[in-house]
């Protein structure tokens, strides 16, 4: 189990962060209903996105030993509707967390417009906007917030990945989390996307690549250390990129 910082922990080639603080798995970015809406552009995927998240969630919860789960938004694709799949899907979702016995907070990111008309029908997920404990503050990331002193801000929405370059100039890509100094002893932790299409944006030295405001404008990039997840392998620390910057894209 690798420590990342006051007690958020990873583990294994899991795609999740555990608080020990709140005993909790935290996760990001599902995007539940991206295949219905490819196939309403005319681009067919296999629908995998439930399928990864029910079985990622299982084994989390029993590698942690926990029944709460934090969702950091983003849990459904859709932005301007409830697509009939996507409700199909969240719904067998949220009851297959109930019947597992799970506490759920999702906490909402900017895809999850509607998502109410299906939570509501489960007592054991609750809607928020962000969460505030033990100088943690967990929100999806694609909005503004004040960084205040000695606060751990746990964000998703980038899907960071590591891409890195051989001296053929051929790339191996990686997701990965994010520790991200801000100043003031202020810390941000990306979250990998769990959704298996959402590949990914390349982490760099350069605030305009990113996308949410918190590490386009506090985040010390040369300090920034990723965690990759090595499929079959696990989670390894690399060097802060600013020592990457001549291997990464």
């Amino acid at each position: 189990m690798v420590n990342i910082i006051n007690g958020l922990e990873v583990e294994g080639d899991l795609p999740v962060l555990y608080s020990r603080g709140l005993d909790s798995v935290i996760l990001s970015d599902v995007h539940i209903g991206y295949e219905e809406e490819m196939a309403s552009k005319g681009i067919f995927l296999p629908r995998i996105q439930k399928k990864r998240f029910i079985t990622i969630y299982k084994k989390a919860i029993e590698i942690f030993h926990t029944n709460k789960i934090i969702i950091n938004g983003d849990m459904k694709h859709r932005f301007n509707a409830l697509g009939r799949q996507e409700k199909e899907d969240l719904s067998d979702i949220f009851k297959d967390l109930r019947e597992s016995g799970l506490s759920v907070k999702l906490v909402k990111g900017n895809h999850d417009n509607y998502i109410s008309l299906v939570a509501e029908k489960f007592d054991n997920v609750d809607l928020l906007d962000q969460i505030e404990a033990n100088n943690l503050y967990i929100f999806h990331g694609h909005r503004e917030v004040e960084v205040k002193e000695n606060v751990v801000y746990v964000i998703g929405h980038e899907h960071p990945r590591l891409s890195l370059r051989d001296k053929l100039g051929f790339a191996k890509k990686f997701p990965c989390f994010l520790l991200a100094p801000l100043g003031q002893n202020s810390f941000a932790v990306v979250l990998p996307a769990l959704g298996i299409y959402q590949s990914g944006n390349d982490v760099s030295l350069a605030h305009s690549g990113y996308m949410s405001p918190i590490m386009k404008k506090h985040a010390v990039l040369e300090k920034t250390k990723p965690y990759v997840i090595v499929e079959n392998e696990g989670i390894m620390e690399f060097p802060e990129l600013g020592l990457l910057k001549n291997i990464i894209f």
